[in-house]
């Protein structure tokens, strides 16, 4: 059966942070994808997909850190959650771009667009309020320890930028807690 991508108002909006991290326009690109038939294999409430593209698409902002990283947190424009930046670092040009999506509550055949970016993936970030278990906040906790997105002051609030982790509470209690290690 095919599958429908709907794009609503509100991804819309999200996805401007992201419009400027891709070669081409983003709809068109969703749009070429769901005509080749990607999505007709989907059958889960919520589907997370990384495509492959032969040729770039855009530039992933998604890079590993160590302790030379130069860290800050700031929430992104249209966001209510922190997200952990590297200022020292630049995006890398990539073939690869992830779509998340969720399943019509009316139409079995039919996904909204939750959002999609350049690159192979990430984890929910630690305040996301869709983090259910304990289990998967200790990946995302474990996962945004050691990367980061490439800053860009275009795609941030300014006024939130912090260099001190805004969710360091969420480690409280945790075994991998690097506050009390």
């Amino acid at each position: 059966m095919n599958k429908k991508i709907i794009i609503s108002n509100k991804c819309k909006i999200h996805m401007e942070v992201h419009q400027d991290e891709f070669l081409f326009d983003w709809k068109e690109l969703i749009r070429n994808y769901e005509e080749q038939g990607c999505f007709n294999s989907l059958s889960n409430q919520s589907e997370k997909i990384i495509i492959h593209s032969p040729e770039p698409i855009g530039f992933s902002s998604l890079v590993n850190t160590d302790e030379n990283s130069k860290i800050i947190y700031a929430k992104r424009k249209d966001r209510t959650i922190y997200t952990r930046f590297v200022k020292d670092r630049k995006r890398s040009i990539t073939n690869s771009f992830v779509v998340i999506l969720n399943k019509s509550r009316y139409k079995d055949n039919q996904y909204f667009l939750v959002t999609m970016f350049p690159g192979e993936g990430a984890y929910k970030e630690p305040e996301d309020p869709y983090i259910t278990t304990q289990e998967e906040l200790i990946e995302s906790l474990l996962f945004w320890e050691n990367h980061a997105l490439v800053f860009d002051e275009n795609t941030i609030d300014h006024n939130t930028i912090t260099p001190i982790c805004p969710y360091r509470d969420l480690f409280s209690g945790l075994p991998l807690d690097p506050y009390t290690r």
